[in-house]
């Protein structure tokens, strides 16, 4: 979770300094200094483009839990299938969000520091690469956008299916997890970042949810399954006595 908040605050540091709001990823006339980080070095922007190799892992980790937790009291293998598609499918937007959105998104970064590291000869030269760098960067927005959109897509899906599966079924987890699914902490951390945080650091909040959603879904599966395992071995203990 920490490599993949680097990530998100370091692209969204570059993003305020080198490109604006007029379309996604639009590339500005000046450049500003990072808030946060100084991008005339490359580390910055490699750690967070590496954070993306491990989602599978991350994944994985975070599935686990929930199919524990997921599992009804009657241990079906229906049931079981339940919890097992919803898994499946979150595991799979994780994967696709790290390599398409999280690494990808290293790649919007190279045309707009060519051009703000590009001296111009004129003001009518300025105006003429700045249009012809911004069409480039918006083909490359386009393919990357058409690239990411399933992970996004498809961790909401899982989010309310997991929701379902909560709140309709006897689970280790009790209904209130339901308030700890990526759909309902999307909501909430957008209310906070763009109501009560000032800017720029609204920004960097909000435009970190892909890390709060995940870390609140984990913390709280792993508190409730920690307490429902001392649960047990204390009944176990109770009975042995």
């Amino acid at each position: 979770s920490i490599w993949n908040l680097f990530g998100d605050i370091c692209f969204i540091d570059f993003y305020l300094a080198h490109m604006n709001f007029d379309a996604f990823g639009a590339i500005d006339n000046v450049s500003r200094p990072g808030n946060l980080f100084d991008f005339d070095k490359d580390w910055p922007l490699f750690v967070a483009q590496a954070g993306g190799w491990m989602y599978p892992v991350w994944a994985m980790a975070t599935i686990y839990p929930l199919y524990l937790g997921l599992e009804t009291s009657g241990g079906a293998t229906s049931d079981r299938r339940h919890s097992v598609l919803p898994c499946a499918l979150l595991a799979y937007g994780l994967c696709v969000v790290g390599g398409n959105l999280h690494s990808g998104f290293a790649f919007t970064t190279i045309l707009p520091q060519v051009f703000h590291k590009h001296t111009p000869q004129s003001d009518e030269h300025e105006l003429n690469l700045h249009s012809t760098i911004n069409f480039a960067q918006s083909k490359i927005m386009d393919r990357y956008v058409f690239g990411y959109t399933p992970g996004p897509l498809t961790i909401m899906i899982a989010s309310g299916w997991i929701i379902y599966i909560v709140i309709t079924k006897e689970t280790k987890f009790p209904k209130w997890f339901a308030l700890c699914t990526p759909l309902v902490t999307v909501a909430w951390v957008n209310l906070i970042g763009f109501m009560l945080m000032p800017w720029p650091w609204g920004m960097y909040f909000v435009g970190s949810f892909g890390t709060w959603i995940i870390f609140v879904m984990n913390a709280a599966a792993s508190w409730v399954l920690w307490n429902v395992k001392a649960g047990i071995t204390l009944q176990v203990q109770n009975h042995s006595v």
